[in-house]
């Protein structure tokens, strides 16, 4: 029986998606450093106090601020896990096909929640203001809608292009490359 032949698009989409994961990897090793040596809540602390000292964050940013140890140590692990679907993807391994389609999925998934997420806060900034943020300078208001339609419609496309590469590892051809 002759083996399946090895198609280019699962070779190239191995391949960047190992140097991206290892990439994450790295950076997140540097940035642990980086929050051990600065601590950011202490640091946004400080400034916002000196800044604006009436001034206090929503209780959610205060929360991301206080644990971005915990959110590096998962974006590094996320990272470490997607080289290894990654490595599985170009050595064929079916693990490695499903992890890969597994973590496309989920972070298209989190990409839309995310987008929904930003549109949110940037609708309820101006409540933190105090302010109309229209009476501040109309500009604002159109920097505001352009950042919403920006962050939707690029966390859309992220989700569609995941979707197109899933379906493409899922198709008869592609599937006939990986051993179980």
């Amino acid at each position: 029986m002759q083996a399946a032949q090895r198609s280019e698009f699962v070779t190239v989409m191995a391949w960047i998606s190992l140097a991206l994961g290892l990439a994450g990897v790295a950076s997140g090793i540097v940035q642990g450093v980086m929050l051990l040596a600065m601590p950011a809540d202490r640091l946004v602390h400080d400034l916002l106090g000196a800044v604006a000292p009436e001034a206090r964050l929503p209780p959610a940013i205060s929360w991301i601020f206080g644990n971005l140890g915990l959110l590096n140590f998962l974006s590094l692990l996320s990272s470490a896990l997607f080289a290894v679907v990654s490595y599985g993807l170009l050595k064929r391994y079916e693990w490695g096909r499903v992890g890969f389609v597994l973590l496309l999925a989920a972070s298209a998934l989190l990409g839309l929640l995310g987008a929904g997420f930003f549109v949110h806060f940037l609708s309820s900034a101006s409540d933190m203001a105090g302010a109309d943020i229209a009476e501040i300078d109309p500009a604002f208001q159109s920097l505001q809608s352009a950042m919403k339609t920006a962050m939707v419609v690029a966390a859309m496309l992220v989700a569609i292009l995941h979707g197109a590469i899933i379906w493409t590892l899922y198709r008869p051809g592609i599937r006939a490359e990986f051993t179980r």
